[in-house]
């Protein structure tokens, strides 16, 4: 299973990982996970990014790889960035200070002075 690909049944957003596991030692961690960029793409599209990095970032070979014509390879690449960027936006002072406070990381009035 993809885990860029898991979406809550109820709202379609993406889930948050909250487990983790090791089948060797058989111990598991317990938590809010974040995912990196590309952890968070669905399979097609992390398929796009490993073919474009193989081909040493080339359009042309991707085309070739891909089978698809230039316009095409350019265009599905523009549309990957496109979900990259979405998913790398900074997020607004108080949604950081609000996870912080959450975290415990600050107080309540530290958190009331930032916001």
């Amino acid at each position: 299973m993809n885990i860029g690909d898991v979406r809550c049944p109820s709202c379609k957003n993406p889930m948050t990982p909250v487990k983790l596991h090791c089948k060797t030692c058989d111990i598991s961690i317990n938590g809010n996970f974040e995912m990196d960029a590309l952890a968070g793409l669905d399979y097609n599209d992390q398929a796009l990014a490993i073919a474009f990095i193989r081909s040493f970032g080339s359009i042309k070979k991707l085309q070739d790889a891909l089978g698809v014509s230039y316009p095409t390879a350019r265009g599905r690449l523009e549309k990957l960035v496109e979900k990259l960027n979405r998913g790398m936006e900074i997020n607004p002072p108080q949604d950081t200070t609000i996870r912080k406070l959450e975290k415990g990381e600050i107080s309540v009035s530290e958190a009331l002075e930032v916001l």
